[in-house]
């Protein structure tokens, strides 16, 4: 098959062959450190790897609790009195001016009379129960409505321990399916699933999907990974904090991760010691501040180490330097620098730190429920299978079509144009970093299957005349282009090729069809891209894919095209 010059001028097949080149050139394999990798990626049924399913921790809970008994208890008090915003709490005794900070109520005022203190605290009532919850479990709690009042509680809990919890303060859950809800917001789903996939990518895990099932569960697939290693990285991330040491071994928060502003990449310096700089929001350089002057950190470092802690693990443990602990003295300090060590166990050590300083812990904790993994060579005898799957299924197409018209120039042609409309789809695919698995490769066939019924359309509606519409439906396509080319001498003046009104108009009917076919092909994916996830999703996306490229792009080149054949013979 060869195209004359006005063929390759005509605007649609200049298009088309355009759209294949860049197709082509997203699919060109690119030289790396590990061979040539080719721009498209496959999941985790072809190229092996893990999978885990994890559920989020939490509940969305309200609670019938008193703010003013849970001051008595905190700070066994003799009596609390409320004024407007403020709490006056009287405690027998001298009390600390740390003693509020430590309690989570920075900004309390002390006031010691004889024997007696006074403290007074500004806080919401609702700020007051989230404190004391978050002290008491250990976890972030945090207001998310106010009418009625709902508390997110990001760790694992439930109805009856949040109840034997409350109860030495007098509170407890409220009656009701509503006021205790398993899982969490939409918006900390949506924030956790964001971290995991800044993370991993930040890991150099390329070929991931993240996917949110409900509001508790997450599913992660990892191509290439084995699933102990998966758990490892993904089973681990929970809660970022830095404490700081106070005495003996006990330590005291002073900051969770969104207190920090900004983190640069790792540096050694000239003795190779390896260190990640970071920057403190300026709230968070005040409280960090006062928490070491208040434990004494700045006057013996030593003594005090601060520590980062990653879902209760350790991660880094120092004292303060010297010139900070200087510092710190006088003012707050937002920029500083976290040494991990020398050589290349300090460079590793400092990678790790920067991914968590760097996008922070999980807003909530995780809990692995299952996983299971592919193993690479079960991944490539998918990938020889489907290769078999799709040399049949072409071979099967050029067999079916050819027995329908008995002609090379329309076969190649046709053959050409589906295989295209693949390449086309798979560049997409692979400018778009998506992963290429077995449901994606299902929606490609279907695609063929009907891409070629479309370009079936097409031919009978331009091959067929008055006289071919009426005579019998066993006539050779020999014959049928016999009757069109002596048309096409008969009504020259007419114009039967591929810019003639009949050429047009057949062309016109037969793209009527395609388009209802099109749409309705269209509006059946449409509720499983946007209410299917996974698999189902990664199917109806490349459907509606390859319909689009072949109503848009390929079905009106394939018309040209046919028609300049049809013109020429």
């Amino acid at each position: 098959m060869s195209l004359s010059r006005e063929a390759l001028r005509d605007p649609r097949i200049v298009i088309y062959i355009v759209a294949v080149l860049l197709a082509l050139l997203f699919l060109t394999p690119i030289p790396s450190y590990f061979g040539l990798n080719s721009g498209l990626k496959y999941g985790l049924d072809l190229e092996g790897g893990s999978y885990l399913q994890l559920q989020l921790e939490g509940a969305v809970v309200q609670l019938d609790a008193n703010a003013e008994r849970i001051l008595m208890q905190q700070f066994n008090a003799s009596s609390v009195e409320q004024q407007g915003d403020s709490y006056i709490i009287t405690v027998p005794g001298v009390v600390s001016e740390s003693v509020p900070d430590g309690m989570g109520y920075p900004g309390a005022k002390v006031v010691t009379r004889g024997n007696t203190s006074r403290v007074t605290i500004i806080s919401l009532p609702e700020s007051i129960i989230s404190n004391y919850l978050q002290k008491a479990l250990d976890a972030d709690v945090k207001v998310v409505s106010v009418a009625p009042v709902s508390y997110e509680i990001r760790t694992a809990v439930t109805r009856e321990s949040l109840n034997d919890l409350l109860a030495p303060v007098g509170g407890s859950v409220l009656p009701g399916e509503d006021s205790f809800q398993e899982g969490v917001t939409a918006d900390t789903v949506d924030e956790t699933k964001r971290v995991l996939d800044s993370k991993l990518n930040r890991l150099g895990l390329q070929d991931i999907k993240v996917r949110i099932v409900g509001n508790n569960f997450v599913l992660i697939d990892l191509a290439g990974v084995d699933v102990d290693t998966a758990q490892e990285i993904v089973g681990k991330p929970g809660k970022f904090e830095i404490r700081i040491q106070t005495e003996g071994n006990e330590t005291m928060h002073v900051l969770y991760g969104d207190a920090i502003d900004s983190v640069e990449i790792p540096r050694g310096d000239q003795s190779s010691m390896w260190g990640v700089p970071f920057t403190l929001s300026e709230e968070g350089a005040q409280l960090f501040r006062k928490m070491a002057i208040d434990t004494g950190a700045t006057k013996d470092p030593k003594a005090h180490e601060i520590s980062m802690v990653l879902d209760k693990d350790v991660i880094f443990s120092a004292p303060l330097a010297t010139d900070l602990a200087a510092s710190l003295e006088k003012a707050p300090t937002r920029n500083m620098v976290a040494e991990v060590g020398s050589g290349d166990a300090g460079s590793e050590k400092a990678r790790e730190l920067y991914i968590h300083l760097r996008e922070g812990a999980l807003p909530v904790n995780v809990m692995v429920i299952g996983s299971g993994q592919v193993t690479a060579a079960l991944g490539q005898q998918f990938k020889f299978q489907i290769i078999i799957a799709g040399i049949l299924a072409l071979l099967a197409v050029a067999f079916m079509v050819y027995r329908r018209y008995h002609e090379g120039r329309i076969v190649l042609p046709m053959l050409t144009t589906s295989f295209s409309e693949v390449i086309m789809m798979l560049g997409i695919w692979a400018a778009m970093g998506w992963q290429l698995d077995l449901a994606s490769i299902a929606g490609i066939i279907m695609v063929i299957g009907t891409g070629v019924d479309h370009l079936v359309i097409i031919t009978d509606e331009l091959l067929r005349s008055g006289e071919a519409a009426a005579s019998s439906a066993s006539r050779s396509i020999k014959e049928r282009a016999d009757s069109v080319a002596e048309k096409a001498q008969e009504k020259a003046a007419k114009g039967a090729g591929p810019s003639g009104k009949v050429y047009l108009t057949r062309l016109s009917r037969a793209f009527t069809i395609i388009l209802g076919a099109a749409a309705t092909t269209i509006a059946a994916m449409a509720p499983l891209l946007v209410m299917g996830f996974g698999a189902l999703q990664g199917f109806a996306l490349i459907i509606i894919i390859g319909v689009l490229i072949g109503v848009l792009i390929a079905r009106p080149a394939y018309g040209r095209i046919i028609g300049y054949i049809m013109a020429e013979n």
